[in-house]
């Protein structure tokens, strides 16, 4: 997560970098277009689309810019930095796309706390969720997402005189290094996990307690204890995979901190480096599968967006062939469930 330096390039690091970063920016290629077209296969999602699939547009567009930002901060600082040796002369260019980088990699958690505050009081407060719960809030809730991280970050590197961008030339970036912005920016990671973990543990205790107070509890007993393992399993299971080291190693990496690149060695701090972007990159490109593509109303979103580009290249199908098409079993077997 940290701004790559030229100044102590080796021959080592360039060859690495050199093997690795194809393989990192190919995955983040792929990321970026099948989280794209989650998010504009919304556009053709059904009006009566419950609000958990409909939360997976607003996760997947977020996935996307954050593939999109840590692919142009492996090109910017790595490619061109490291491989290539020539790297950015404005300082106030290369703080203003890692502010921004920064400022956009927290945007999918807020997205999955939302997801999971929406699980907890469809389960808690089933019979007040369509008048709690509304496509207006959710939108709110989601700009909210956005913005918080992003300001947070830019206020951040634009207060304090003499550093980040009220330095001279943008070149005093020392305090990226200092342990009070690593822990004031590893926040934004671990009190949305710890939330998330609590959230799934709660829904997980009320669907497996006894409902006799609660008949609406206890029609879907069984169902709500299958979905709160699932779902928390997936949830904190893919936010540890991708996530969890990135922030524990960022928040240890502080000047003097025990993960500190000069203390670890370069071969060490490397491979970490590396192992970070990759975990990272990995989730997005999982996220389509663990939160987009098992819900039926997504898989219907989208293949309406490919029957709407076939009817573009191709012309509409005939009326005789529409029954035998998979949206038309897709949108019966909504109907069928309901």
């Amino acid at each position: 997560m940290n701004v790559s330096s030229n100044d102590d390039t080796s021959d080592f690091k360039i060859t690495v970098y050199s093997y690795a970063l194809p393989i990192l920016l190919t995955l983040c290629i792929i990321s970026i277009v099948l989280n794209f077209c989650i998010a504009i296969s919304g556009f053709h999602a059904r009006s009566t689309i419950k609000i958990t699939a409909y939360l997976s547009f607003f996760l997947a567009l977020a996935d996307t810019f954050n593939s999109i930002i840590v692919c142009s901060g492996l090109v910017v600082f790595s490619l061109i930095g490291v491989v290539l040796k020539t790297g950015l002369e404005n300082g106030c260019l290369k703080l203003f796309i890692e502010t921004f980088r920064l400022g956009g990699i927290p945007i999918p958690v807020g997205h999955l706390l939302l997801i999971a505050a929406t699980h907890y009081i469809g389960i808690v407060k089933p019979l007040e969720y369509e008048r709690i719960v509304t496509k207006g809030r959710i939108k709110i809730c989601v700009i909210i997402c956005w913005l918080f991280p992003m300001t947070f970050v830019f206020t951040w590197f634009s207060v304090f005189s003499g550093r980040g961008f009220r330095s001279n030339e943008c070149t005093e970036v020392a305090f990226m290094n200092e342990l009070p912005w690593r822990a004031a920016y590893s926040v934004f990671f671990l009190c949305p996990f710890l939330a998330i973990v609590i959230i799934y543990a709660r829904i997980y205790w009320v669907a497996r307690k006894p409902n006799q107070e609660n008949p609406n509890l206890a029609i879907l007993e069984n169902e709500l204890n299958f979905k709160a393992i699932k779902t928390t399993g997936s949830i904190v299971g893919s936010y540890c995979l991708g996530l969890l080291p990135a922030t524990i190693s960022y928040a240890l990496s502080y000047s003097g901190g025990p993960l500190y690149s000069p203390q670890l060695g370069e071969k060490t701090a490397v491979a970490i480096g590396i192992s970070v972007n990759f975990l990272v990159i990995l989730k997005s490109l999982l996220n389509p599968w663990i939160y987009s593509i098992g819900q039926l109303e997504v898989k219907i979103a989208l293949k309406r967006l490919k029957y709407a580009i076939k009817e573009r290249i191709f012309g509409p199908i005939p009326l005789d062939q529409i029954e035998t098409t998979s949206l038309y079993a897709l949108e019966h077997a909504i109907v069928d469930n309901a």
